[in-house]
């Protein structure tokens, strides 16, 4: 039934078959394309209060949740839900290529926060969030190390909302991404409002190159006067995944 409103509000308010605007909840998309896959592991790179992660448990239930989030101000909420929740494993560190330290540029608002510098752009979308409050020094890990240091755990799903630097993440989790990986879900950019930022063209030819297609584009959004459009978020599915669902 929801597929059928979705096609008939496509068809009557957009005056088009198809459009770049999905009207479908992405999660509940998610679920449906992993619904003959067993889901155990779930990466959230981003994870802020722990809000998408609560709601990946759910729809998963055999899965957990290995959340990272370097953002200091977030600590003291994702602890206390690992507390609550046993499925879900906060880390403190940012994901990248390589492993050290890296600074991580704290904004005004939080959601602004990234390991890149804001650029002008930002600062005319978002003048007074944009501002970095403080720098601070946080861990960086690949994905790929991670995941040997931690007992290998199969991720199926991955998760990204770090604010352009999704490419140099996904960079370092190469074996992640052929071994378990299924879906990637992520923010993307199609002009990035940070230094050095990754837009959507070396996103997509970075995960064609590990087997994945995009899938679909979701909530897409602008500049205040409309004239520019700046990100969205979108599922990418893995090749052998596409071929196997039946009726897309």
């Amino acid at each position: 039934m929801a597929n059928m409103f979705s096609t008939f509000l496509k068809k009557k308010l957009l005056k088009k078959n198809q459009n770049l605007i999905s009207l479908e909840e992405p999660y509940d998309v998610i679920k449906r394309l992993l619904a003959g896959v067993k889901v155990e592991g779930i990466l959230d790179a981003g994870a802020s209060h722990g809000k998408i992660s609560e709601r990946m448990l759910k729809k998963f239930p055999s899965a957990d949740v290995y959340a990272f989030e370097p953002n200091p101000m977030y600590k003291k909420a994702l602890t206390d839900y690992a507390d609550r929740e046993p499925r879900f494993h906060p880390q403190f560190m940012a994901l990248s290529n390589e492993e050290g330290t890296a600074s991580l540029n704290v904004t005004e608002s939080a959601g602004n926060t990234s390991l890149l510098t804001p650029s002008d752009s930002l600062k005319e979308i978002d003048p007074e969030g944009s501002l970095i409050k403080e720098t601070v020094e946080v861990p960086i890990v690949t994905i790929d190390n991670w995941v040997e240091r931690n007992g290998n755990p199969s991720i199926e799903l991955m998760k990204f909302d770090i604010q352009g630097y999704e490419l140099v993440a996904l960079e370092g989790a190469k074996k992640t991404l052929n071994d378990s990986t299924k879906i990637v879900y992520s923010e993307i950019w199609f002009n990035c409002p940070y230094e050095k930022g990754a837009t959507l063209s070396s996103l997509d030819l970075f995960l064609r190159e590990q087997g994945f297609e995009l899938f679909d584009i979701y909530k897409p959004k602008y500049k205040k006067n409309k004239s520019q459009l700046m990100w969205a978020n979108a599922i990418f599915i893995k090749e052998d995944l596409l071929k196997s669902i039946e009726g897309i």
